[in-house]
């Protein structure tokens, strides 16, 4: 009986570390990567923000900047059939900019290529990489614009470290350093804190009649756009994915000693996206399930299967060493038959 028992506690033990072995070389990678068919909305909010009132532009006299409360609805779905290397997805992103009297203040749209496990972004020729901006005072078609992006796009590395990540931003049209400054609590979950801070920087120029700024003479001038951002992100370290955002942004055009707000006001998750990111909804496993799953198959489950499997395999030896010693008793004391 014993012996029957060795051998089972023995294969148990070796299928339980065979198992760990799967769990963290197969298991884990398979689900540490972006799904190819993600898609979902997120829903930010700028209130009391102070944006360029567009009209003003087309019409006489200077610019005006006028206050609104925002409401941002960004929806973005993977490109399933985007030609992509292995292990890099697509993103296109529409994002749209409300504000409170019921007018669209902006509309933008990117695609943007990345790699699943890192999400750090990829030079993907065949992948079709692309940024788009359109504001309602111009009335154009939308003009696909190629970019080459560096650094995280959407979000940071499965199984994020303390440590700075270089961090796109699409206004500056370059990466910069997004540096972690702690851990923090977010309904309750544990989150790393990085904050990417963009010093005040000339981004652009844009010829507009002097008039615009209060001159006297209406010959067009060459204004300056300018713009700072202090980006923040609460970041759930196992998946990667931001569970909370704000960004501080100013962008302003100036001329001769005058500033006109373009877009100056905090952007930031709603408090309903923030609890749904965490805690999940019904059709979407939120960050705190997603981590545990993570964190259990990237180390828990493993050990786990490694130190039961380890125990059944000394038991098992142990009992297959007390049975033949019980055989070699029995052996000895059985009396010799004569010839």
């Amino acid at each position: 009986m014993r012996s029957k028992l060795a051998a089972v506690a023995i294969g148990l033990g070796v299928f339980m570390i065979v198992a760990a072995v799967l769990v963290r070389a197969y298991a884990y990678p398979t689900l540490a990567t972006v799904p190819a068919d993600y898609k979902g909305t997120t829903y930010l909010e700028a209130k009391g923000a102070q944006v360029l009132d567009w009209e003003s532009i087309q019409k006489p006299g200077p610019l005006v900047s006028e206050t609104h409360d925002l409401a941002i609805q960004s929806f973005t779905i993977a490109d399933t059939g985007a030609k992509a290397p292995d292990g890099v997805v697509v993103w296109v992103n529409s994002t749209t900019v409300m504000q409170d009297d019921g007018t669209q203040f902006q509309r933008t749209q990117e695609r943007a290529p990345f790699d699943g496990v890192s999400g750090a972004a990829v030079d993907c020729a065949s992948c079709e990489s692309w940024t788009s901006d359109t504001a309602v005072y111009d009335g154009q078609e939308r003009v696909e614009t190629p970019l080459e992006r560096q650094g995280q796009v959407y979000k940071f590395p499965f199984g994020t470290e303390k440590k700075s990540y270089d961090v796109w931003d699409g206004t500056l049209g370059e990466a910069t350093p997004a540096k972690f400054e702690g851990t923090e609590k977010v309904d309750g979950l544990e989150v790393y804190k990085f904050v990417q801070t963009i010093e005040p920087t000339m981004v652009g120029t844009q010829e507009l009649s002097g008039t615009k700024f209060g001159a006297a003479d209406p010959a067009n001038v060459e204004a300056e756009l300018w713009y700072s951002m202090t980006r923040t992100f609460y970041v759930e370290p196992q998946t990667g994915s931001p569970v909370n955002r704000t960004e501080e942004r100013m962008q302003e055009l100036r001329y001769d000693g005058v500033a006109v707000p373009v877009f100056n006001g905090t952007v930031q998750y709603t408090a309903q996206q923030v609890k749904d990111l965490v805690n999940g909804t019904k059709d979407q496993t939120g960050a705190k399930d997603n981590a545990m799953l993570l964190g259990g198959l990237r180390l828990l489950f493993p050990l786990l299967l490694v130190l039961v499997g380890a125990a059944l395999l000394v038991g098992g030896l142990f009992l297959g060493r007390k049975a033949r010693s019980e055989r070699d008793v029995k052996a000895d004391e059985k009396p010799l038959v004569n010839a």
